[in-house]
C-alpha cells in the first residue's frame, strides 16, 4: 500500500472513496478516527460511526481500521482498532494489519 489519500471530513472522504471505486482503483484499506467534521467548516461529530454505517449499507468491500485514543477493538464491522497511546505500539499494530490484508490478496 503506497498510494495514500487523506481527507479531513466525512463528505470529502466518501466522495474520494467513490471516485476511486468508479475509476477501477478501489481502496485497500480505510483508516478512520471516530470524531471529525461531517463537512468542511463544521464542528466535530462522531463521523466514524456514520462512515462505517455507510460502508456496510453500500457493501464496500474494504477493511476498516479505527485509529483513536480509545480502544474500539470490539466495535462491530471493522477489521481492527489502533489504540493511539504513548504506551502502545500503534505503528507496529498498523504494520501487522497491513501485512495481514496484503497476505489475503
Amino acid at each position: 500500500m503506497t498510494d495514500i489519500d487523506c481527507e479531513r471530513n466525512l463528505d470529502d472522504g466518501i466522495a474520494r472513496f467513490k471516485e476511486a471505486l468508479a475509476a477501477g482503483n478501489p481502496y485497500d484499506l480505510i483508516i478512520t478516527d471516530m470524531w471529525y467534521s461531517p463537512e468542511r467548516g463544521s464542528g466535530e461529530q462522531m463521523c466514524g460511526d456514520r462512515l462505517i454505517e455507510i460502508a456496510k449499507k453500500e457493501h464496500w468491500d474494504v477493511p476498516i481500521l479505527i485509529c483513536s485514543r480509545q480502544d474500539y477493538s470490539t466495535y462491530p464491522g471493522i477489521r481492527g482498532s489502533l489504540h493511539y497511546s504513548d504506551n502502545v505500539d500503534w505503528e507496529g499494530q498498523l504494520r501487522r494489519y497491513i501485512a495481514e490484508i496484503e497476505g489475503e490478496k
